[in-house]
């Protein structure tokens, strides 16, 4: 008989309050939290942000809250759509625990009731603590990626996580929460194939958005099966694993006394990329910077990726598509940390990738399958962080492999390259002093007493 996943984490949700989080779990959500409204802001140069803000329902007529820290306002449901969908537009977004995206669930959602129930940060670090750690235990009950199936795991977990941290936020009792938990899990889906794609930040914002829906519809009523999660051969569990090894049986017992929060935590992005491509990123500028290396100088690049992962990428949608997708080729990355030894925004549009330099590094990049590398025991990190430059003059300067990028929960960034991200992804919407005001805000987040404060000046 399958355990009581679903009862276990409405029970859990239900019952968390901000005193039972341990310290490094607040830090995490900060960093979340931080890093994400910064890059929210960036998102809104992107189409998709201009075009959910054009097609909600309720822009201007809703009073609940605001779209984007502005001015303006929309139903929360709407609100969670549209700041979700910004937050992801770029890929800059962080990443938790086996290749899903957390922070871009959570937010927007939180944010979203926050502003609608006039609750604070603690009442919204507590909430994503409940979403994040039931969301953990949910990723560790199937022994295969999501994605060798197609399911976006993002996308299709988000309903469930999120429904979780809105009904911990309006303090659901252990029933309501496992109904919310219930409708979002009929709520769940997205595509892999949607990677290529401006669809894929919306599936996700649609995850966000329906976490709010689920938990309102859970409060006005409606039933929903009480084991959505776990019912052999019925529930949301069975239906997504790949090969049907998913975990059913298997209790769990380990909530409020192990947090994922604390040992996986939140891993930020330096490099507007796929996760896959940050540590290979993070080896090549060391390379350039600290040898001065010219791309004239240059006749090959080898990405170093271990011969698993090599299989995982062989298969990935944004490389075997039919179309360059720049935020996820190893080949635009590495040419734009030669050429101008950093990678942005800019370095993803086809004013760069289409110059005739930019292609001629482009030509020069191999990956590698490396034996020595060992398989990586979380999806998606990708290439391993070793590269090998082979100069004109017969010289190969090489990056060793490494486990993590910089950013990573075991390798997180110092306060001042928290602000720098900060300050260039609010550039152009906030001024550097308003930028200032809110990233302080955000740092000091478990004292703000209501997340409608998070107001900047400008």
């Amino acid at each position: 008989m399958p355990a009581p996943i679903t009862r276990s984490l409405a029970e859990f949700a239900s019952g968390l309050t901000f005193e039972d989080l341990p310290g490094t779990a607040v830090e995490a959500v900060i960093t979340g939290f931080t890093d994400s409204v910064a890059v929210m802001y960036s998102g809104m140069a992107f189409p998709i942000s201009r075009i959910a803000l054009e097609t909600i329902g309720t822009r201007g007529l809703g009073t609940e809250s605001r779209l984007l820290l502005g001015a303006e306002r929309a139903s929360s449901i709407d609100a969670a759509l549209v700041n979700s969908a910004t937050l992801g537009a770029g890929v800059f977004d962080d990443v938790a625990f086996a290749g899903c995206h957390t922070s871009v669930i959570l937010l927007p959602a939180l944010f979203a009731e926050a502003d609608a129930l006039g609750l604070g940060g603690r009442d919204v670090i507590r909430a994503y603590a409940a979403g994040y750690e039931a969301w953990a235990r949910l990723s560790e009950r199937d022994p295969d990626a999501y994605s060798s199936k197609g399911w976006h795991a993002t996308a299709a977990f988000g309903p469930v996580a999120g429904a979780i941290a809105v009904a911990n936020l309006r303090r659901f009792d252990a029933a309501q929460t496992a109904r919310a938990i219930g409708i979002a899990a009929a709520m769940s889906g997205g595509i892999t194939r949607s990677f290529d794609f401006e669809i894929g930040p919306f599936q996700v914002a649609r995850a966000s958005a329906a976490a709010v829906h689920a938990a309102r519809l859970a409060q006005a009523g409606l039933t929903a099966a009480e084991d959505a999660l776990e019912f052999a051969g019925r529930g949301l569990l069975s239906a997504l694993s790949p090969r049907g090894q998913v975990d059913l049986d298997r209790p769990i017992d380990d909530l409020g006394r192990a947090w994922r929060l604390e040992t996986v935590g939140i891993h930020v992005k330096q490099h507007p990329v796929g996760n896959m491509m940050q540590r290979a990123l993070d080896g090549i500028l060391d390379l350039v910077r600290g040898h001065d290396v010219t791309p004239e100088q240059v006749v090959r690049i080898e990405a170093l990726i271990s011969e698993a992962q090599m299989e995982v990428h062989r298969k990935s949608p944004s490389t075997s598509g039919g179309h360059l997708v720049p935020s996820h080729s190893i080949a635009v990355a590495l040419a734009a940390a030669l050429i101008d030894r950093r990678m942005t925004y800019d370095h993803l549009t086809e004013v760069f990738h289409g110059r005739d330099d930019v292609r001629a590094v482009m030509d020069r990049v191999e990956i590698v399958p490396d034996p020595a590398i060992p398989a990586d025991t979380t999806p998606n990190l990708g290439f391993s962080g070793g590269i090998r430059l082979h100069l004109r003059d017969g010289r190969v300067l090489e990056a060793p492999s490494v486990p993590f990028a910089r950013g990573h929960w075991t390798r997180r960034l110092t306060a001042d390259d928290a602000w720098r991200k900060f300050s260039t992804c609010t550039e152009g919407q906030l001024s550097l002093r308003a930028a200032r005001i809110l990233f302080d805000q955000l740092q000091s987040l478990d004292g703000l007493d209501a997340i409608r404060d998070l107001n900047p000046p400008d």
